[in-house]
Order: structure tokens, then sequence, then C-alpha cells
């Protein structure tokens, strides 16, 4: 792995990144499974990118995950077309927040 990493997608196999983040190894996409193989998670990473819930894990466990990890960088939730966003929102958002990880959603889709 490389200390140059500064996003993680995490169970999006299909993860699109700039060029010049993948060129220097600044970009990495992992599943769940190899999580754990990447800790302690480096200094230099800045973003992790999941997916609201997939058949491995749910944006939650991940929030736990990252934060007992030590991570403290920005954290973005993809999801599908929600009801009431908002709602799901303030809940990831209570979670993060005890974990010292600032966190956005995007819908996708």
């Amino acid at each position: 792995m490389s200390d140059a990493l500064r996003c993680l997608a995490i169970g999006i196999p299909d993860a699109v990144f700039p060029e010049s983040l993948t060129g220097n190894g600044g970009a990495l996409s992992i599943t769940h499974d190899q999580l754990a193989t990447l800790t302690p998670l480096p200094a230099s990473l800045e973003l992790v990118v999941v997916p609201l819930f997939c058949n491995q894990f749910d944006a939650l466990e991940i929030i736990e995950t990252l934060g007992t990890a030590g991570y403290r960088g920005q954290l973005r939730v993809m999801t599908p077309k929600l009801p009431n966003r908002q709602i799901v929102l303030r809940e990831l958002r209570s979670h993060a927040v005890r974990q010292g990880i600032t966190l956005e959603m995007m819908e996708h889709g």
C-alpha cells in the first residue's frame, strides 16, 4: 500500500478515480474484508467512499470500524434515491461525529 493513499473506496468495485490519483497510488478500491489489512490506516488518507448498504456491510458498521482505526477524515456515503434523505443523514452523522468523522451523503442513480 502506498503512503500517498488519499482516497479509499470500500465495497464499490466499479469505483472510478481521477487519473491524478490512480497514477501514483493515491486511490484504491477494496472489499470490506480487505479493510483489516490496511490498518493502521495511512495518515495521508483524506476520503473514504462507501455505499449506504451492500451484502457485506452497511455505512454504520464502516463508521464504527473507521473510528476504531483512528480515521478522522471525510466519509462519503453513496445512496440510492431515498424517500426521506434527511432522516438517514441525521442518523449517520450522529454516529460519525462521535467517531470524529465528517460525513456527507450523495445520491446516485
